[in-house]
């Protein structure tokens, strides 16, 4: 209980930083084979009991890097390379790695839309916290933001820990908010900024 003030304040600070697209780099913690293109991006995540900050940098089209820390635990450097972009007829497919002192997390991860519009599938399979392999649906409810009212989707995901479910709110292009329950955990919460350059 006693972290929920430094949450807040974090959230508060990330903010106040200034609003920069959300990708769908991340269902909720599990990856999509998309990178982001050139562009800074700042992702907040409150998932299984545990909160991470995580700025990852585009620094050219298909290939991103970053770092990532989990508050009272590791610091990652990610990387993510785009393998083949998404088309009508084949999945996109990307490689990716959390590189710490403890444990490297290397993955390979394929994004394909699912016959309805909106409706798109991932599938991901690597070593450390991929070894268990990792699958998810997100699906967009209405992908035209009318007046205020931001586009929002559905998710659902295995991440090789249990099952995570809830909606994703695209406020505007720098500003993303996902809401979710998790098997065993409860509730699971983050926020994306990005900022294009």
């Amino acid at each position: 209980m006693r972290n929920y003030p430094f949450i807040v304040f974090v959230l508060f600070a990330v903010l106040i930083v200034g609003a920069m697209p959300a990708a769908a780099s991340r269902i909720l913690s599990m990856p999509t084979a998309d990178v982001i293109g050139e562009a800074l991006e700042l992702n907040f995540l409150y998932h299984r009991g545990i909160s991470s900050l995580e700025a990852q940098y585009g620094f050219y089209p298909g290939l991103s890097g970053g770092l990532r820390q989990e508050f009272g635990g590791n610091l990652y450097a990610t990387l993510r390379v785009a393998i083949v972009e998404e088309t009508q007829s084949l999945p996109g497919f990307a490689l990716g790695g959390e590189l710490s002192l403890k444990q490297p997390h290397l993955y390979a991860v394929a994004s394909k839309q699912l016959g309805l519009p909106g409706l798109r599938g991932h599938l991901a399979l690597g070593s450390g916290r991929y070894a268990k392999g990792m699958a998810g649906v997100s699906l967009m409810l209405n992908p035209v933001q009318v007046k205020n009212a931001p586009t929002t989707s559905l998710f659902v995901e295995y991440d090789g820990d249990g099952v995570n479910g809830g909606l994703t709110a695209q406020f505007s292009p720098e500003l993303k908010a996902n809401l979710g329950l998790s098997s065993g955990y409860g509730l699971s919460f983050g926020l994306s900024f990005r900022a294009a350059f």
